[in-house]
């Protein structure tokens, strides 16, 4: 058995990957020697075990508890086989849940479009009582300031303070602020 089939491929391809970085400087070497291979040494034992250094050809010789290793740079090539018989067809997959989770949600949001659209079409049956009262409020609003501005001149208090005291007129309160109805 050679060196060669004793390493891993993974080695081998991390191998390939630091050739393709050296090869790719103006100074360095190529990797591949007249052979035809690429010749490396390969730390067997000690600190650093499984460091690969190329070098430049089969003569060079690898330090101590160094192994020298080679392998053919254009790999090995073989005639391509007959294509494989064809596989059976795998059994047939369940049949998935129809959308029963977003059929759902769309069925909430119907139902809560439906509500807030009988909610705004009561509200708008409320609009002409809430026209009528504001105009009633406006109306309403000037008669109270009429009517402070009537009795406050009045001065019922002192006459009937003159009477004994039987009945006390509190004081009214001041104008109400005019009121408008909004648009």
């Amino acid at each position: 058995m050679t060196i060669r089939m004793r390493f891993p491929i993974a080695l081998s391809i991390l191998a390939l990957l630091g050739f393709s970085a050296f090869s790719s400087t103006a100074s360095a070497a190529p990797p591949v020697g007249r052979d035809g291979k690429i010749h490396a040494c390969y730390k067997a034992k000690g600190k650093g075990k499984g460091t690969l250094r190329l070098v430049r050809n089969g003569k060079v010789r690898c330090p101590r508890k160094w192994k020298k290793v080679s392998w053919n740079a254009g790999g090995f090539t073989t005639p391509i086989g007959a294509p494989g018989a064809k596989g059976d067809q795998g059994p047939e997959g369940k049949q998935g849940v129809p959308g029963v989770e977003g059929n759902v949600v769309v069925k909430e949001l119907e139902d809560k479009v439906s509500e807030l659209l009988t909610r705004i079409e009561g509200l708008e049956d409320l609009i002409p009582a809430v026209q009528s009262l504001c105009t009633q409020a406006e109306t309403l609003t000037g008669q109270v300031n009429a009517v402070e501005t009537a009795v406050s001149g009045l001065g019922l208090n002192a006459v009937l303070t003159t009477l004994g005291g039987i009945l006390e007129i509190p004081t009214l309160p001041g104008s109400l602020l005019s009121f408008s109805c909004p648009n």
